[in-house]
């Protein structure tokens, strides 16, 4: 099969999950208690003004014309008007979703270099010091918090150190260009990937080892080829597979993780705005942020199956 195929093919699939991934996105919101209505007006309006703005919303309709009404204004790109900023939602989406974006694409560089380079390092060297210690690491990796590890970063680094910033994407009176930017991103970066630094590890790891125990592996050895050899021409090539599998899959990952960076390090993206919004109960701009999260999962997902198939002759 094509990749062309395969990538429509998958497109196909991605549809009946994302109109499932509204329906719960919808239904969720819907169940939490309180009048929208009462919301919006303050708890001053009358009731013949609130009864008047359930019907403009169509909140006295059931519950499937709602949703399709939702959902056909979804697929216009009309999310609603945010209740606190009185503007569309889309309109604050979108600089968010780019401030995330660029959050994740640092935190998945630090993760696929980290996480490749711990795992080639490790697993040539099977139960020697040098394998234990880094699985050791991934142990203690995998055990910390997203926001413990990045309230623990902010004090030292930020706050006693001094090194890096504790707030923001740019410094606020002299705003900067892309060097920055990376000094910014440098902390929040780390704490969001941290946990998924030891997932990549320890699956590719694994996968490595078992591709080193093969007997084409045994051949090479005996035809006098050096382990660096061995390791860079035949355990890496066929590991790639399972390392662009286990490394798409963490982009949905992190960037449900950045939520709870950016809340700690005042990042302006998706998760301080969805923060934001739960505070002052802007379901509009809550449903837009929980739809972006479960959208960046599924194509998380969608990307990672591409380049699998693209990298494993087999399958094609």
């Amino acid at each position: 099969m094509s990749i062309l195929t395969f990538t429509g093919t998958r497109l196909l699939y991605a549809i009946p999950v994302l109109l499932g991934v509204t329906v719960i996105v919808f239904m969720s919101l819907q169940l939490v208690p309180g009048d929208i209505a009462l919301t919006l007006l303050g708890r001053m309006a009358t009731e013949a003004q609130l009864e008047a703005l359930r019907q403009e919303l169509g909140l006295d309709q059931p519950l499937i014309l709602q949703y399709i009404r939702w959902l056909f204004d979804l697929l216009q790109g009309n999310i609603g008007n945010s209740v606190s900023q009185q503007l569309p939602v889309a309109q604050i989406l979108a600089p968010k979703i780019v401030n995330s974006l660029i959050l994740m694409a640092g935190s998945l560089f630090l993760v696929l270099v980290f996480g490749f380079l711990l795992s080639v390092i490790s697993a040539p060297r099977f139960r020697t010091f040098t394998d234990k210690s880094v699985v050791a690491l991934t142990l203690v990796l995998a055990s910390l918090p997203v926001f413990w590890l990045g309230i623990i970063l902010l004090y030292f680094f930020g706050f006693r150190w001094k090194l890096f910033p504790i707030s923001g994407m740019y410094n606020m009176i002299d705003p900067g260009g892309f060097g920055q930017l990376i000094h910014h991103m440098v902390l929040p970066a780390i704490a969001t990937a941290a946990s998924s630094i030891a997932v990549v590890t320890r699956v590719t790891r694994s996968r490595m080892i078992d591709v080193l125990g093969q007997p084409y592996i045994l051949a090479a050895r005996a035809r006098g080829l050096s382990r660096r050899q061995i390791v860079l021409r035949h355990a890496v090539r066929n590991t790639l597979p399972t390392f662009a599998n286990i490394g798409g899959l963490q982009i949905g990952y992190l960037f449900g993780s950045v939520i709870f960076t950016e809340i700690i390090f005042n990042w302006p993206g998706v998760g301080l705005l969805l923060f934001d919004a739960i505070l002052q109960r802007d379901v509009p701009v809550i449903q837009g942020c929980v739809l972006v999260v479960a959208i960046v999962f599924v194509l998380g997902n969608l990307i990672s199956d591409v380049i699998v198939h693209a990298l494993d002759p087999r399958k094609r």
